[in-house]
């Protein structure tokens, strides 16, 4: 098949998709443990434990996104990843509401500021794209149709 049948070829676009989302979400989920304080302060105040809601949502990232790749785990892979955005929706919602923001202190380290100034706009901005992230994910949960 050469590059020009690829795009034409709805099963083989799907297989594109798949690795361009799974390897973003792996790749987010790394990032989740290389810069551990910056997660940390997305996750509400209200949750009691910051670093295990950041560990345990970055393995997830890291585990559901690579076996969103292979065909053999992908629909149950993009279940799993429809619910772990519906579960750390309620952090983007908190930074919208609370104008959360980031600071680096004296150490490097990030904190959270909350009713930090300019940064409204950017928090409501993504409230709408885990939905669109949602939907993305959404057309993987169905079985794929072989086309000829």
């Amino acid at each position: 098949m050469n590059s020009r049948n690829i795009f034409r070829d709805k099963n083989a676009r799907h297989d594109i998709e798949a690795f361009l989302l799974g390897g973003s979400f792996a790749a987010a989920g790394i990032y989740h443990f290389i810069n551990q304080d910056f997660f940390e302060a997305i996750v509400p105040r209200w949750f009691p434990n910051p670093t295990f809601a950041n560990l345990v949502s970055g393995t997830a990232e890291i585990f559901l996104g690579l076996a969103l790749i292979p065909k053999k785990s992908r629909r149950q892979a993009a279940w799993g990843l429809l619910l772990l955005l519906v579960a750390v929706y309620p952090a983007n919602i908190d930074m919208f509401i609370n104008d959360v923001g980031f600071e680096t202190d004296e150490f490097g380290k990030t904190i959270r500021m909350e009713d930090a100034s300019d940064v409204r706009v950017r928090n409501f901005v993504r409230l709408p794209f885990q939905f669109l992230f949602g939907w993305l994910i959404w057309r993987h949960t169905k079985k794929e149709k072989i086309s000829s």
